[in-house]
């Protein structure tokens, strides 16, 4: 019996020693996914190991889960493993394997395998807890191709007890997406941290950073990615993890796309060496074809040999990459490395790139330490060159330029418009344009011209017209070039322009505006010899022809229009020129200025807008503001005082009278009133300037706490079965149009300064979300883009202090769903009804919001022959598309088979959700 007990101890003892000695191994580790068929979705998955050589044991035989439900053993698996010796008692294990992913998502790919390290100090049992990492990948047709970060500098480096510890990944994204860095803890599993993990900055393991200052601290830069340790207090191995997050422009918004979480080991020794130091150049900023050629610089406090070595993209690319000598060599300190990197057209980029220098010392005992910088580099696009502008019929301008030097890698053509010159020379590396200008069209980049239509108004005759170009290059690297040089051209005055369209009373039925005009002052009165007379028209809006009329013909070139709504519509205006009683040609249009009050802090904020020909935005012409107080004690209740002159140029067409202007802080009961004057000019001589107009009156309180009634909403269609019948089947917008009453009636604010609608597509009783904002002068609205007809809506009306409305009456539309299937079918492999398949034709008999259907078809006798679920289906097909074979793929006689089934709807009353499906159908063959 004693024998049987010192035998099975052995044993015991054995298999431990042996789980011991083939259990502990792994130092740090990432996963890196390169997607390598875009048709397929493959992905090429490498896992990478940083091992203990001291250890015997393999690393690979872990568990890789791919994130979409299946996972395979590594080392069992793999396409290409790779052993390299790195130092420092670690070895670098690579393992590639193959995945291809079925179809969009979210996936995150994790890897976990026994065991970690023995020994790690800032976690409990290092040697008994499995070792994991993940990394998180999007594929989405919508945003394009993504590859994880690809880590470019192992998890090699000691440090020293007292001196500062740095690390970096070396990460870059070949895709060219930002990246960002965040710490995180350890893990042993999906979720799940390791054991009593504690930061190695503690007290428990550091005392004072290197300087002598407390405490210590562990920080990872969320831009660079530098992890800095300052400084250890402990000889020993710890483990920290971070994550690398990746993330992409989309539609204006950063969003994050996936992330790589590398785990790694420190190593603290004592010792009395000093890291080395790196002198790096500046920052540089240069236009793609440049070849950059700089010095990079190290040396050691201790006077060890060092080595200097270069990482990240400039690197790494395979189109021109960069380079530098000599390369990972130790050399006497102080020492040198040239780096050289001959940039090309698609290297172009809106992010920098970040090349990581590493210096390494050579001490002659104990551990060698480094020290890492980042040095950027950003590369631009060269800018483009005009070649000719002209003006043409119609006063359009054609631009013509020179074929673009990095045509190949830009996407497309901007061109940049103001009015009159602002000859500015772009800063060093400044791409793109400046405030100022208006985008009016893009080109492709074999396309070398462009027309500026003005939108079909033609350009405003008497104005000088600058114009820039910038190209734009594709998501995700995205980059702009240096904007071109500017180019102008002054349009002829070969039809009347409007100089005035001023406001000179105030009223919601007797308001008045006064309008001014020239003659034609360039026109070929060889072909055109007058007399000339002039019809003036008249619209609503800033713009537009709605409710146009016309006042008339008349020889003058002024006018003053009366009976006008002067103090809740705006007007614009053009006129016709007339030759011996004959149309010529029209002017451009011009508006009436709309002032706008908000109560902003007990401050009230004018904003004034207006839509001319004509350049009101000149820095020695200020707009000005005129205020009065209508309170019964107010001295200047009939007179109105200048408060205000403005520079638009700097300040916009905004001004805040918050009493500063005489240091009377404005009354909070009392209501103030006021105007603006704008002032403007063309560039055409023999006008008096400035351009004068007057904007109408509007007047506020700064402490209106009444609130206004709700509007009355309406929507105004279309009908849903009336559109659909006209779409096709895979239809997947919508729109609808929405109009809206005011209600000034009873104790409510009437003095309204918008709108604001709100939508939910999931019934009245759900959550509604702002929509849209909407001025005080729209009553009507249209709705696009939607991805489901169904929905409601509730509309709010703000008034000037920006109190809101009660909500409108809510107004609902319902999807209106079909489906229908016929009685027949052939399938005799013509091409036409081959398949029992619901209608796609005509359009009033597609399916219509269904989610999904399921069909059981038996033959007369009752046995099943055909089963199917869209529901259930990798693909939810709602046609069915039945070929008229059994279940074992046998041709089924000519005959009637009946069937039964459910269809679900896409619809907000339940009772419509779900319709039952019967019927026979008959195969012909």
């Amino acid at each position: 019996m004693k024998l049987k007990l010192s035998l099975g101890l052995f044993f015991s003892y054995l298999i431990l020693g042996l789980s011991y000695a083939w259990a502990t191994h792994i130092r740090a580790g990432e996963i890196i996914a390169e997607r390598v068929n875009v048709q397929t979705l493959e992905y090429k998955i490498t896992v990478v190991g940083y091992t203990d050589t001291r250890s015997n044991v393999v690393f690979g035989p872990g568990i890789i889960n791919f994130g979409d439900g299946r996972e395979v053993q590594l080392n069992t698996e793999n396409d290409f493993a790779l052993v390299e010796s790195l130092g420092n008692q670690i070895e670098k294990n690579t393992f590639v394997i193959t995945h291809t992913f079925q179809g969009p998502g979210t996936y995150t790919i994790r890897f976990q395998e026994f065991n970690r390290n023995d020994l790690t100090l800032n976690m409990d049992n290092s040697v008994d807890t499995p070792f994991y990492v993940e990394t998180q990948i999007t594929i989405d047709p919508f945003i394009g191709v993504n590859n994880s970060p690809v880590l470019t500098i192992p998890p090699v480096d000691n440090g020293a007890v007292n001196s500062t510890y740095i690390h970096n990944p070396g990460a870059y994204d070949p895709d060219g997406d930002s990246l960002s860095y965040e710490m995180t803890i350890p893990l042993q599993n999906f979720q799940r941290p390791v054991n009593n993990y504690r930061s190695p900055a503690s007290a428990e393991f550091s005392f004072n950073q290197q300087s002598g200052a407390t405490p210590a601290f562990l920080e990872l830069d969320p831009i660079y990615g530098d992890l800095i340790w300052d400084a250890p207090g402990t000889a020993g191995q710890f483990n920290v993890a971070f994550k690398i997050i990746e993330w992409r422009k989309i539609n204006g918004e950063w969003i994050q796309i996936g992330f790589v979480v590398r785990d790694m080991q420190i190593i603290i020794e004592n010792s009395n060496n000093r890291r080395p130091e790196l002198i790096l150049p500046p920052d540089i900023c240069v236009e793609a074809g440049t070849l950059i050629e700089e010095i990079i610089q190290g040396e050691d406090p201790d006077g060890d040999p060092i080595k200097i070595e270069i990482f990240g993209e400039p690197i790494e690319i395979t189109t021109s990459p960069g380079s530098y000598d000599p390369e990972a060599t130790f050399q006497p300190s102080p020492g040198i490395v040239d780096f050289t990197w001959q940039t090309v057209c698609g290297h172009v980029r809106a992010r920098e790139y970040d090349v990581r220098v590493r210096i390494t010392d050579q001490p002659r005992s104990g551990p060698a330490l480094v020290d890492i910088k980042t040095w950027r580099i950003k590369v631009v696009g060269p800018p483009p060159v005009w070649s000719d502008i002209e003006q043409q019929s119609g006063r359009t301008v054609e631009l013509n330029w020179d074929p673009y030097a990095c045509a190949n890698s830009a996407e497309e053509m901007q061109i940049w418009r103001r009015i009159n010159s602002d000859p500015y020379e772009p800063d060093s590396c400044e791409t793109g344009i400046r405030p100022g200008y208006e985008l009016v069209g893009t080109t492709n980049m074999e396309t070398f011209s462009f027309t500026d239509l003005n939108d079909g108004e033609g350009l405003a005759p008497g104005n000088t017209y600058c114009y820039r170009l910038v190209a734009a290059y594709p998501a995700p690297r995205l980059g702009e070039s240096i904007v071109s040089e500017e180019i102008c051209i002054t349009i002829d005055v070969d039809v009347p322009i409007i100089t005035n369209v001023s406001v000179e009373e105030t009223d919601a039925t007797e308001g008045e505006i006064f309008i001014k005009w020239t003659p034609p002052y360039d026109i070929d009165k060889t072909q055109y010899p007058g007399p000339y007379s002039y019809e003036l028209l008249r619209s609503n809006g800033f713009t537009g022809n709605q409710g146009r009329v016309s006042l008339g013909v008349t020889s003058d070139t002024l006018y003053t229009d009366t009976g006008l709504n002067t103090q809740n519509e705006v007007y614009n205006y053009r006129v016709v020129l007339l030759d011996q009683g004959t149309r010529i040609d029209t002017s451009s249009s011009a508006s009436s200025v709309w002032l706008e009050p908000t109560i902003i802090n007990e401050a009230i904020e004018l904003n004034w807008e207006f839509t001319v020909p004509w350049n009101n935005s000149i820095s020695e012409f200020k707009h000005e503001v005129y205020r009065n107080r209508t309170d019964a004690n107010a001295e200047d209740a009939d007179t109105f005082e200048l408060i205000a002159e403005v520079d638009v140029t700097s300040a916009g067409f905004t001004f805040l009278d918050d009493g500063s202007f005489n240091n009377v802080p404005l009354g909070k009961e009392t209501e103030y009133c006021y105007y603006v004057i704008t002032k403007g000019a063309y560039n055409v001589d023999g006008l008096v300037y400035p351009l004068e107009n007057k904007s109408q009156i509007t007047c506020a309180k700064p402490d209106d706490n009444r609130l206004p009634c709700p509007p009355v909403l309406t929507f105004e269609g279309p009908e849903c079965s009336v559109y659909t019948a006209e779409q096709s089947c895979n239809i997947n917008t919508y729109y609808h149009d929405l109009s809206w009453t005011p209600d000034f009636s009873g104790e409510c604010d009437d003095e309204l300064s918008g709108y604001k609608l709100y939508y939910t597509n999931d019934g009245e009783e759900s959550t509604f979300e702002l929509i849209a904002e909407l001025s005080s002068l729209e009553l009507a609205t249209r709705i696009s883009e939607l991805t489901t007809y169904r929905g409601c809506y509730y509309i709010t009306a703000i008034d000037r202090s920006g109190n809101e409305s009660e909500p409108s009456n809510i107004v609902c539309v319902e999807n209106c769903p079909n489906y229908e299937l016929p009685n027949a079918f052939t399938p005799n492999g013509d091409g036409v009804n081959d398949t029992f398949s619901s209608f796609d034709n005509p359009f009033a008999k597609c399916p219509r919001f269904v989610l999904g259907v399921e069909i059981l078809i038996v033959n007369r006798w009752g046995v099943e022959v055909f089963n199917y679920n869209s529901l259930e289906a990798t693909e939810n097909d709602i046609y069915i598309n039945w070929d008229g074979k059994d279940k074992n793929g046998n041709d089924l006689p000519a005959g009637t088979y009946f069937y039964s089934g459910k269809v679900y709807f896409d619809v907000l009353d339940p009772g419509q959700q779900e319709q039952t499906l019967k019927g026979t159908i008959q195969i012909l063959r």
